[in-house]
């Protein structure tokens, strides 16, 4: 079963409150391609994939004045600065009175069925160089006879407060289980470059080669490097796992504090920015910070590593495909983590997903890794656990 979907064009910077509105203009809307997947949490629409065989349009007062049947698919522009087709795009603005040039955008997204009078709707939340995205403010049923116009002014009437929220950069994110690090890992047993699998990774998702997860707009791809001196804390019992100092480009450090007593999927993290201190006092800051704590060096590590981030379209949650190196002692520890970051905060999400999605999308990678010929062992071995092995044989020089 598919569900329809129509692309609203309205004037995104009234934040939509009633279209009669005295300021309100005119609207219209698009219909997008069938889409096959169930309405989810979001949507992300590339401008090349704006393309329709009918519109609809309203006047100012909200009543409808025109609909249309396109003869095929039909390319509609967005007026949107990153849309960069060219060609014969169809120009809404241009195509009835009362649309003046560039002002009329995708606004909303409508989603009907697949059930009769299901609509979920969406309001665009980010406009990026990879395209638009959409996110869920409103699902319901809608009385029979009740046009795309309609919905959109019930779901705004009805969460004001997700309507905001959305039509701002800034709050949409929460983290569900904000002290634990939820995290899978693929060690990788060939000699791979990390970017080499960061590169086909972001390949993939831009691609739509991860089913039912799409890009973290603005933020697809992160690099980082650093340098980390580690404490292991073997005691009390609740606080056994590691401390790490990781200096920063200001001069301080950034103290991650991790407990676990076993290498597993969730463990408690913490992390403490901005901490002034020497190397040589690393290891009586910990003491100080744990008390009754017992703590081991362990070997000096550079990690360089590369984050793919995207976002199930379906639960809203974000995740990093983490591709990693990490020099120790004269040894590489090449990995892949899969990570919980954190979550759009919209209409209908539930940290009971966070688990199985990010399994749904290792399982996923898993087969990527396996279709390019990459040799990986899936489970939890941790950076504690590579430093451990690197202590028993030799002696720690921090």
């Amino acid at each position: 079963m598919s569900t329809t979907r129509w692309l609203v064009f309205a004037e995104i910077g009234t934040s939509f409150r009633n279209l009669e509105h005295p300021s309100s203009r005119a609207m219209a809307a698009v219909r997008l391609p069938a889409n096959t997947d169930p309405a989810g949490t979001t949507e992300w629409l590339p401008y090349e994939e704006v393309v329709s065989d009918g519109s609809l349009r309203w006047d100012e007062h909200g009543q409808p004045c025109a609909a249309e049947t396109f003869t095929g698919p039909t390319a509609v522009s967005t007026s949107l600065p990153f849309d960069r087709r060219r060609g014969d795009l169809l120009n809404l603005d241009a195509a009835a009175p009362g649309m003046a040039g560039g002002r009329l955008v995708p606004s909303f997204l409508v989603a009907e069925g697949p059930a009769a009078g299901a609509r979920t709707v969406y309001v665009c939340s980010r406009i990026r160089e990879s395209g638009m995205l959409f996110t869920r403010i409103w699902s319901g049923d809608v009385p029979a006879g009740r046009d795309v116009a309609w919905t959109v002014r019930e779901a705004c009437e009805r969460e004001p407060v997700l309507l905001d929220k959305f039509c701002d950069e800034g709050g949409q994110m929460t983290r569900f289980d904000a002290d634990i690090e939820i995290e899978l890992k693929f060690t990788l047993l060939d000699d791979t470059a990390p970017w080499e699998i960061a590169h086909r990774l972001a390949v993939a998702v831009q691609r739509r080669g991860l089913s039912g997860f799409i890009p973290d707009l603005g933020n697809e791809m992160q690099r980082w490097t650093y340098e980390q001196t580690t404490f292991e804390v073997t005691a009390p019992a609740d606080r056994v796992g590691y401390v790490a100092f990781m200096q920063t480009h200001d001069g301080t450090y950034e103290v991650k504090y991790k407990y676990f007593a076993e290498d597993s999927l969730r463990r408690i993290e913490r992390c403490v920015p901005g901490v002034v201190l020497r190397p040589e006092e690393f290891a009586d800051h910990v003491l100080a910070t744990i008390p009754g704590a017992e703590i081991r060096p362990l070997p000096h590590l550079r990690r360089s590593r590369f984050d793919v981030n995207v976002e199930s379209a379906s639960t809203g949650h974000f995740f990093g495909l983490e591709t990693d190196e990490v020099q120790a002692g004269g040894r590489v520890l090449r990995q892949l983590e899969i990570e919980y970051h954190r979550t759009r905060d919209c209409h209908g999400v539930t940290a009971a997903t966070v688990e199985p999605e990010l399994l749904r999308l290792s399982e996923q990678v898993e087969a990527l890794l396996a279709d390019w010929g990459v040799r990986a062992e899936r489970g939890y071995f941790s950076k504690l656990s590579f430093l451990r092995e690197i202590a028993a044989t030799e002696a720690v020089d921090i």
